[in-house]
């Protein structure tokens, strides 16, 4: 592994984590950084990068691999993408299976988000502030003008920026609070300036694209407050003050330049905040009797989605009977939602159902034929049964 990737690698995880502090807000328009990336590293350059971080990513085998997961992060992405100026990379959209709350930017265009952080916002507002800030670290480069800022700078402890990318967590956090104790002061500034600029092309790119402009604040207020609720010190580095304080104000008062709206959580969002929160638990039996408890006490935030996780639990645990009695009550109070017949169709198969499962994939298909989704499930399912030849077809 070279040098020059590990260094980079440092800079991807410190300066587009988006957990950096951000300097008092003086004026709604952006200080102009100039263009000092080109000179440094070329769009070649960042691409190749990319692909090598994004390897050692994936030998980890850390990534969700759901297809259901994979549509909603890409389609949450490009919506936000369709509204911004530049996007001179081809952007790359992935979920870690962490349960801790993070999200960051690589060079050449890949954004990952912890699973964690998709399961405990609180609507889909929330996640799309965190994706605008994230795009907006790409499309202004900031990777790039931190290794021009930082070429004379060595990257201390290397190693442990890479088990802070990978690991996450504790632990991960743990490296890059040790990897860059020593980290210059000129640094630290330099950063800020590059969360100020994400934060407030990212409120424009939320506005543009009907997202609730407000919902960066309400985002980093919620953060803070919880970190002072549970003891701990927002995740900042090398600052006298918390990060929170100033980047409050400031993102409020950058949403009052824009219409005041917001849009309602789409399904997607719904089902996969439900699929994660059973594909992050380690033991599903306990999952699922904590999710019928609450179910049958009527203590569920959003019922029907509460028994999407339930059923998947159930299945996840082989209580296949349970689990059938659950897919048939969500199929009849929303059977326009694909999900449940996905799941009802999994159902089926473990219970030695084949034909009837892929009849019910094939009608879903037969409405829908341009849902990537379900072509791809469906040849999942065809491959699961024995029927490779039928589903390279497909394909």
């Amino acid at each position: 592994m070279s040098r020059k990737f590990l260094f980079l690698l440092q800079f991807s995880v410190v300066l587009l984590a988006g957990i950096t502090a951000s300097q008092a807000y003086e004026q709604i328009e952006l200080p102009d950084l100039g263009d000092p990336a080109g000179s440094a590293l070329s769009f070649a350059e960042e691409n190749r990068i990319g692909k090598e971080i994004m390897q050692e990513i994936r030998k980890q085998r850390v990534m969700v691999n759901d297809l259901l997961t994979q549509e909603y992060i890409n389609t949450l992405g490009y919506r936000l993408l369709g509204k911004a100026d530049s996007t001179v990379h081809d952007f790359h959209f992935f979920v870690i299976k962490d349960d801790t709350i993070n999200a960051f930017a690589l060079p050449g265009g890949y954004v990952g988000f912890n699973a964690g952080l998709i399961t405990v916002s609180e609507n889909e507002n929330e996640l799309a502030a965190v994706m605008a800030h994230e795009i907006s670290h790409v499309t202004q480069r900031h990777l790039a003008r931190a290794y021009f800022h930082n070429s004379r700078m060595r990257g201390p402890l290397l190693a442990a920026m890479i088990a802070g990318i990978l690991l996450g967590g504790e632990v991960g956090e743990a490296a890059i609070v040790a990897a860059n104790a020593g980290a210059q002061q000129s640094q630290i500034n330099f950063t800020r300036k590059n969360e100020q600029e994400a934060d407030s092309i990212g409120t424009a790119l939320l506005a543009k694209a009907g997202y609730d402009p407000y919902s960066m604040a309400t985002l980093f207020e919620k953060m803070y407050r919880e970190s002072r609720l549970y003891g701990g010190a927002p995740p900042e580095f090398l600052s006298t003050h918390p990060m929170y304080d100033s980047r409050i104000s400031d993102a409020q008062l950058r949403a009052q330049q824009y219409p005041n709206q917001s849009t309602g959580d789409s399904v997607l969002y719904r089902v996969v905040k439900a699929r994660l929160k059973v594909l992050l638990h380690e033991n599903p039996i306990k999952l699922a009797r904590e999710l019928g408890r609450m179910l049958q006490e009527g203590q569920t935030a959003d019922e029907i989605m509460d028994r999407y996780a339930y059923a998947l639990a159930l299945l996840e645990s082989e209580q296949l009977q349970q689990a059938l009695e659950q897919s048939n009550i969500l199929l009849q109070q929303k059977p326009s939602i694909h999900a449940f017949h996905l799941i009802r169709a999994d159902i089926d198969i473990r219970a030695g159902r084949d034909q009837q499962a892929l009849k019910r994939i094939r009608q879903l298909l037969q409405e829908r034929p341009d849902d990537h989704v379900i072509t791809l499930e469906y040849a999942r399912m065809l491959i699961n049964t024995g029927k490779a030849r039928q589903a390279g077809k497909l394909l």
